[in-house]
């Protein structure tokens, strides 16, 4: 950009950036400032409470309040950072290297995902929130009696003490520093323990992190790693400072800043609001661009401070008074008085503290300009965005702010971290309130450490989420949505994309809806129907192994009785005793066959025709009997049900991915359920966890299992040894009453279910949520924001809520954006199944991904909003034909 002659001068005649930073040295995990004040800084998690019931708010903001409180008076400054900042960091260079698949498939459907987040990056669709906490300490001040700060001012103000800046730095020699050091660690140590009582977590940053935040906050648009060089690794000697100024201040203009490209704008808080309460900066810290909302926070002399109350009060006691001493009616100043004497009560009984606070929020544009129509865009957002934040003020309860003008560059450089000072904008207030204007409130940011998927949230951020996460107590995981709600295509889109970490999947489902995605990823779907082409042999033992264990005999047991079923006339408790003893005895028979011995289910029917009691008692025989002529449908040449519980196992389990469609079962529920059990426990045992692989086992819509009271508690015992597999079992269904049952009719093992599943992700719930809140302890809140669900955009996106166990902290609403190729790969939808499956079967020479890539090509956003193609109305009509 051209400039006059005056205002090149002028920028001559200005001080270099990198000699306005605060900072003079940074070691020892701090950083100090040019007048020799500590500075440490805290990387918070902030408190997550947008789903927090108000009495976690109020306990939360009397655990601030005591932060504030604690405190040392005069000598250190609390600074409270919170930025907004755009990009997603190096999030999704970290869920590249969670790619440990080899499938060439899977790669190249995942590239298409980091295209698309990329694409959305560029854009500024994601925004990070980070939070970080700075405490000042100045240990002259602390060190010196406030009696005697008036001979210190004084001596400031001489002009004898006038001096060039680099005398002002501040100079200690070593044991100096490290007694200085001693303490102010000691200090922090107290607020350290009071930060983690608020139920933020804390941890301390290095002061290499801390120089790296700083040139972050100076140049957000560069990913600056060139780490701090102290004076003894370097060549030719170059300050902190030096090394910590990446750019440079190009114009300074009456509502803006323009440094690095940017323009910067300011708003203090002019006038507190008339009350506060927990949340009051929810709006504010939710803006949809990049901001920092920067709070400082001090503690004066509180005795000072009475004495200053009690002179107003007296002021004010006097001005409703007339000369003669008599009574006059001054409103403003009885309400004045009023509130003095509640604050002295409150102040003199050290219940609060008086700290003096200051909130400036500071806006910037998102991209740098390099044309004059750039500028005239940039000011054009800043002034819209200025506007938004100015407002967002005012609809806090009454609360003013103004924009900066002679004092931005001041608080441009006060804001920035580990450089906070006075600011001159602090108002007077107390500790209470100061609580709810702190900047902790944040979205929840996902499990960090475990990127392996990524979802978008309304609060435009991608967080990664992992449900094999060391964080969480288990892997397991239960979805709930409406029919139609798009519970089966949010499970193909996790598949998808915990398929990277190459587990083994297998999926039970009563139907086809994951036939594609399984074929696409080069599995297996089986078919399992009366004719038993493919069979399952419960008896098997996994390899190397002779004798069943104990759970083992355990799932035969109540396979067994779920088959023979309950009879009022049997006992229980005997028939339970029987069995177990006829199953061991069983495999002890059969392991001296050579050519087979492995057993199946006419072993045990033999066993029980045959049975002797040792003590012989008739009844133990009778119930032998009784369940051998119950089990002859199950088994030999004639039962209906022997081609798939008595024949040795024809069916192949050693491919990753693994479907079960048990359609061909549903005209048997009796016969479907033991089926699906034998199934399920077989996948199970295929994913032991000896090879430190991991396993996903989704049984969709296969609550009917619960029905059995037998098999129920084989389910619930699924779900309880997962963990111990290293496995994941996911139970899709539409309402948690297909697991917990209903009032009139619960089921027992249900809640066994519920708590053994940490991650839960709830769909749209139309009708009565009170069982949410019974049974996923979900709060209003969250309640209120399932019933705002909308069907899925088809072929767009569609929410859920995410919750981990029973703590708001942990609740989320995610948002799915499938690609193209996803969409069509996963979708359900009855029209686009049909046109994807006349289309596979047009192209059958083509390999599966390039046809699902030109599906996507073709119709990005599916079929849902397009009228009838052409040739779907061909193939509507020769589909009538024939039947006309």
């Amino acid at each position: 950009m051209p400039v006059t002659l005056d205002q090149y001068e002028r920028s001559l005649r200005a001080p270099a950036l990198c000699e306005q930073l605060r900072i003079r040295d940074l070691l020892d995990d701090v950083a100090i400032q040019i007048d020799g004040s500590f500075v440490a800084g805290y990387e918070l998690s902030g408190l997550t409470s947008l789903y927090a019931r108000d009495e976690d708010r109020n306990r939360n903001k009397q655990a601030l309040e005591a932060l504030v409180r604690s405190l040392p008076e005069r000598s250190m400054r609390m600074q409270m950072r919170f930025e907004i900042a755009e990009g997603t960091g190096e999030l999704l260079a970290r869920y590249n290297r969670e790619q440990h698949n080899p499938s060439a498939v899977l790669q190249a459907i995942d590239r298409e995902h980091v295209l698309a987040w990329r694409e959305r990056d560029g854009k500024g669709q994601y925004l990070r929130h980070l939070l970080h906490a700075y405490f000042i300490w100045n240990p002259r001040v602390h060190h010196q009696s406030p009696d005697f700060e008036w001979k210190r001012r004084m001596k400031s103000n001489q002009k004898g003490t006038w001096s060039l800046a680099a005398a002002k730095c501040i100079e200690r020699t070593r044991w100096e520093h490290e007694d200085l050091l001693a303490e102010f660690n000691s200090l922090m140590a107290g607020v350290e323990a009071t930060l983690n009582a608020t139920g933020m977590s804390a941890r301390r940053m290095t002061h290499q992190e801390l120089f790296l935040e700083i040139k972050r906050a100076l140049n957000p648009l560069l990913q600056d790693i060139l780490r701090y060089r102290p004076f003894e690794h370097q060549l030719v000697y170059a300050s902190a400072r030096a090394q910590a100024a990446n750019v440079n201040i190009e114009d300074e203009a009456d509502d803006y800043l323009k440094i690095g490209g940017l323009l910067y704008s300011f708003i203090s808080l002019k006038d507190l609001p008339d009350a506060t309460f927990p949340g009051m900066l929810r709006e504010l810290l939710a803006m949809p661009f990049p901001l920092v909302a920067n709070v400082e926070v001090t503690l004066p002399d509180q005795s000072k401070v009475q004495k200053q109350f009690k002179s107003r009060l007296r002021k004010m006691m006097a001005a409703q008074r007339d000369i003669h001493g008599g009574f006059r009616l001054n409103v403003d100043a009885q309400v004045a008085e009023e509130q003095l004497i509640e604050v002295l009560k409150k102040v003199i009984s050290s219940s609060l503290k008086v700290c003096e606070a200051s909130l400036i929020v500071g806006v910037r544009t998102s991209k740098p300009v390099h044309s004059r129509a750039d500028r005239e865009e940039a000011e054009r957002m800043l002034a819209d965005r200025r506007q938004r934040v100015l407002h967002a003020l005012a609809r806090m309860n009454g609360a003013r702010g103004i924009p900066e003008m002679l004092a931005q560059k001041r608080l441009y450089f006060g804001s920035l971290p580990a450089m906070a000072s006075d600011n001159k904008r602090e108002i007077t207030q107390l500790t209470l309130h100061t609580a709810d204007l702190l900047p902790v409130e944040v979205p929840w940011g996902g499990t960090p450490h475990s990127p392996v998927m990524l979802f978008e949230t309304p609060e435009r951020q991608l967080i990664p989420f992992s449900p094999f996460d060391a964080s969480l107590g288990d892997a397991n995981l239960l979805m709930m949505a409406k029919s139609g709600g798009g519970k089966t295509f949010m499970a193909q889109m996790f598949l998808l994309m915990l398929a990277r970490t190459n587990p083994l999947i297998s999926i039970l489902e009563r139907g086809d809806s994951y036939r594609p995605l399984v074929e696409l990823m080069g599995g297996r779907t089986i078919a399992v129907d009366l004719e038993g082409r493919e069979t399952l042999n419960p008896w098997d033992l996994p390899p190397g192994e002779t004798q069943p264990t104990k759970d083992k005999i355990a799932f035969l047991k109540n396979l067994t009785l779920h088959m023979i079923g309950r009879d009022r006339r049997s006992d229980d408790t005997l028939l339970d005793n029987l069995l177990s003893d006829a199953i061991a005895r069983t495999y002890k028979r059969c392991a001296s066959r050579f050519s087979n011995p492995i057993p199946t289910f006419n072993d045990l029917k033999e066993e029980l025709a045959n049975w002797r009691d040792e003590e012989r008692i008739e009844r133990t025989m009778d119930e032998a009997k009784l369940a051998s002529i119950k089990l002859r449908s199950w088994t030999g040449d004639k039962g209906v049900y022997a081609n798939l519980f008595d024949r040795r196992t024809t069916m192949r389990l050693d491919t990753r991915w693994l479907f079960f469609d048990v359609e061909g079962l549903s005209a048997d529920p009796l016969l479907e359920t033991a089926m699906s059990m034998v199934i399920a426990h077989a996948v199970s045992e295929r994913a032991s966890g000896k090879t430190g692989q991991p396993s996903i086992t989704v049984l969709a819509e296969c609550w009917a299992l619960l029905d059995s009271p037998s098999l129920a508690p084989e389910v619930v015992q699924l779900f309880r040894t997962a963990r111990q597999r290293h496995g994941s079992v996911w139970g899709i269904s539409q309402t948690p009453e297909d697991f917990v049952g209903t009032e009139t009719r619960p089921r027992e093992h249900g809640p066994g279910i519920l708590k053994n599943a940490t991650t839960k992700i709830v769909g749209q719930q139309p009708g009565d949520t009170s069982v949410l809140v019974r049974h996923l302890s979900l709060n209003p809140a969250a309640v209120r924001e399932v019933k705002e669900f909308s069907a899925p955009e088809k072929g767009q996106s569609a929410r859920a809520l995410l919750v981990l166990g029973e703590k708001a902290e942990t609740t989320q609403t995610i948002c799915l954006v499938p690609t193209a190729l996803d969409y069509w790969i996963c979708t359900t939808f009855p029209r686009e199944r049909r046109y994807r499956t006349r289309f596979l079967n047009e192209h059958k020479g083509r390999p599966l991904l390039a046809c699902y890539e030109e599906l996507a090509k073709r119709f990005p956003r599916g079929l849902a909003e397009l009228p009838l193609l052409p040739e779907e109305s061909i193939a509507k009509t020769a589909e009538t034909v024939p039947a006309g």
